[in-house]
């Protein structure tokens, strides 16, 4: 059944949870975009649809529970979309599986290497393949995946995760190369330092409520990378004019030294 019966253009979000995804959600319902939010949990899709309908009106943002790690799951959920909502204008994939703390490749099991690599990698593979045809047929879209610095350099202690962001690079300037000229707007972009949220962002928080550094609590912005700000990259991408389409773009807090993780 149809529930977007004014037709707002359509953005899947991917990997959708408290952090980037979220505040993309929100910057681009903010334009009129119908937000399909996609994840496992349940629980946190549910309460992101509420804020997002609170904000900016009731259906404006629906859930879709959907496991990145298979296929046929991302499939269907971009199938019920499309039958709901309608075509897919924007694809952001936005989802990533890392470790807070490092395991060299001698102590990295089979599992959690393919588990991270499906998660970092095949999630967009398979959901760019699923949307691509309705997107060449419209003559326009946009692709957009979050990324990091361990799709620049490998790292020691991250060898379940930075294989997947090297793939997730290749794969969007592969779809740049093949599928640009058709009004296919593909970007990869790096998020170079921690994020303020809850995993990264607040071990970050801790380490400085614990050691008393109140000059970093003060300003967090300087040193943690603001969902909120970030997501105006998003749309800012998005909206790009096609005589100037940005491909790669990395962004850090201003005190965050450039590709420090390297």
């Amino acid at each position: 059944m149809a529930v977007n019966p004014k037709m707002h253009p359509v953005i899947a979000i991917l990997g959708a949870g408290p952090g980037i995804g979220e505040a993309v959600a929100h910057r681009f319902a903010a334009e009129g975009f119908v937000v399909a939010l996609l994840a496992r949990s349940e629980a946190k899709l549910q309460n992101m649809a509420q804020r997002i309908d609170i904000d900016y009106g009731e259906g404006t943002a629906k859930y879709y529970l959907t496991d990145l790690c298979v296929e046929e799951s991302i499939n269907n959920s971009l199938d019920t979309i499309k039958t709901e909502l309608g075509s897919i204008q924007v694809l952001v994939y936005n989802a990533g599986a890392r470790r807070v703390h490092g395991r060299s490749i001698i102590d990295t099991t089979t599992e959690e290497f393919e588990n991270f690599t499906k998660i970092n990698l095949y999630g967009a593979f398979w959901s760019t393949k699923r949307v691509l045809p309705d997107m060449i047929t419209a003559g326009r879209g946009t692709i957009l995946f979050t990324s990091a610095t361990g799709a620049l350099r490998g790292m020691p202690g991250l060898a379940s995760f930075s294989p997947g962001k090297f793939g997730l690079r290749s794969l969007c300037q592969i779809i740049t190369r093949e599928y640009q000229s058709k009004g296919i707007h593909a970007a990869h972009i790096i998020v170079d330092g921690p994020v303020d949220g809850d995993l990264i962002g607040g071990v970050a928080r801790r380490r400085w409520e614990q050691a008393g550094e109140e000059e970093k609590l003060r300003n967090i912005d300087a040193y943690l990378v603001q969902p909120t700000d970030l997501a105006q990259i998003y749309w800012f991408l998005h909206t790009q004019p096609r005589s100037a389409w940005t491909h790669e773009l990395d962004a850090r807090s201003q005190n965050e030294a450039m590709y420090s993780k390297i």
